[in-house]
């Protein structure tokens, strides 16, 4: 392995009057358990809306292990990103567009792939991928559109478009290869 292989990446690119980010990577260290007691605790020491100016964006990222990939872009204000990668060879990538968008991912595990594309209003994403070679690709257009992913096992994939306002969806995945797609149009 060289060098270049066995270090996280990260592309980032925020838009707005008061961005904030917090990114922790480390290589090799034990990771601190995120999953808590319900299924925001991985958000639970920051919340977005505290800042009050209407303007801000947020990200806190952790990633431990080797070839952590994450890449993000937030144009808008409000929205909130909170990435937890831990294993080898996770990638993420996660674009929003609008105001008050929120994702909440976490990967556990190796070779788990996700995109998340919301455009739009109050959009909301919760993805937890545990095992081997599952992948996600969701995409979310209007305001107050939600999905709720849980993917444990092997090799699974989901792919949900939802284009609407109001539209909620939960995906549970548990075994090996499972696919699921999702769409939805109001």
């Amino acid at each position: 392995m060289d060098a270049i292989n066995e270090t996280p990446h990260l592309n980032l690119r925020q838009c707005g009057i008061l961005v904030l980010l917090l990114i922790f990577a480390t290589a090799g260290a034990q990771a601190q358990d995120l999953t808590g007691g319900t299924d925001l605790a991985l958000a639970s020491e920051l919340d977005a809306n505290r800042y009050s100016d209407n303007a801000s964006n947020l990200e806190v990222l952790y990633q431990n292990g080797h070839f952590n990939d994450l890449e993000s872009s937030q144009d808008g204000t409000l929205n909130f990103i909170s990435a937890a990668q831990v294993g080898y060879r996770n990638g993420v990538s996660i674009h929003q567009v609008g105001s008050g968008n929120n994702v909440l991912t976490q990967q556990r595990g190796e070779d788990n792939i996700a995109a998340m594309l919301q455009v739009g209003l109050e959009n909301f994403i919760l993805l937890g991928q545990t095992g081997f070679g599952h992948s996600a690709d969701i995409s979310q257009f209007g305001i107050t559109n939600s999905a709720l992913i849980d993917q444990v096992g092997n090799i699974n994939s989901v792919t949900i478009y939802q284009s609407g306002n109001g539209l909620h969806t939960a995906v549970k995945q548990v075994g090996t290869g499972i696919s699921t797609i999702v769409n939805q149009y109001d």
